[in-house]
């Protein structure tokens, strides 16, 4: 319920907080980055902790009062005095961070949510663009990358299978890819119908991909496929552990 006393400039800034809260909502589960420069971002102690500051989000007055979640938006000052605490280290001014920040906003990170009035000056607050970054070569669904990966294998299979043709290589590869793609579709819309219980847990989710990613190879056309090839690349013994003993069992 609006409050009689709130003036028009008071309804528009308290819209503007809202904003930091519900736009997070609205985001798209999954944005495929440039490898390297994820890489490097997630390397960054300063960048990574900027990003999952930001993910995690804070539960605060306004959210409680307005009957919002965790609140994904923050100023630069608010992700700098949370980094000094956490961290008791001085060493990073402000103005570093605002440094930080503007790099993850031109690399696509982050985004400014509002500008909001504040004691006569603007502030503003930056959230992110996904609930979740995923470096090129990790989408298993961009099926040029995931070919390209593939083509050495194409090519060390004929090699040691000479008498298999390519085409048949070709199929089996193929049928390998199309399995691991309907893995991860299923996934991923098992992420979206479960995403509240995922959010209320914190959980990142691709930390979350890159431990149920090995679940894999629970299905079944998934697994035969792999199989096929395993075998065909003279891994059965490795599959089997019945060869290349590791270290603890040499001794």
């Amino acid at each position: 319920m609006v409050n009689p006393n709130m003036t028009t400039q008071d309804i528009a800034i308290d819209e503007k907080r809202k904003s930091l809260y519900n736009y997070w909502h609205k985001l798209p589960y999954f944005k495929t980055m440039d490898t390297l420069n994820l890489s490097q971002v997630e390397e960054s102690e300063v960048s990574s902790f900027i990003i999952k500051c930001i993910r995690d989000g804070i539960e605060d007055e306004f959210g409680r009062t307005n009957n919002l979640s965790r609140r994904h938006a923050f100023s630069a000052k608010e992700l700098h005095t949370a980094y000094t605490k956490k961290w008791k280290d001085q060493n990073y001014s402000l103005s570093n961070f605002h440094f930080h920040i503007n790099n993850l906003v031109e690399d696509g990170y982050l985004q400014e949510i509002a500008r909001i009035l504040e004691n006569r000056h603007y502030i503003s607050y930056y959230g992110r663009t996904a609930k979740a970054f995923i470096g090129q070569y990790d989408n298993i669904l961009t099926s040029s990358t995931v070919l390209e990966t593939f083509e050495p294998i194409k090519q060390l299979i004929k090699n040691m299978n000479p008498e298999i043709s390519l085409d048949t290589i070709d199929q089996l590869i193929d049928e390998n890819i199309i399995s691991m793609q309907d893995f991860y579709y299923r996934l991923f819309s098992w992420i979206e119908d479960k995403y509240p219980l995922i959010y209320k847990s914190k959980i990142d989710i691709k930390d979350f991909l890159n431990i149920v990613s090995h679940f894999s190879f629970f299905h079944k056309e998934f697994a035969k496929t792999s199989q096929k090839i395993g075998s065909l690349l003279d891994l059965d013994k490795v599959m089997d552990y019945e060869r290349y003993p590791i270290e603890s069992e040499k001794k």
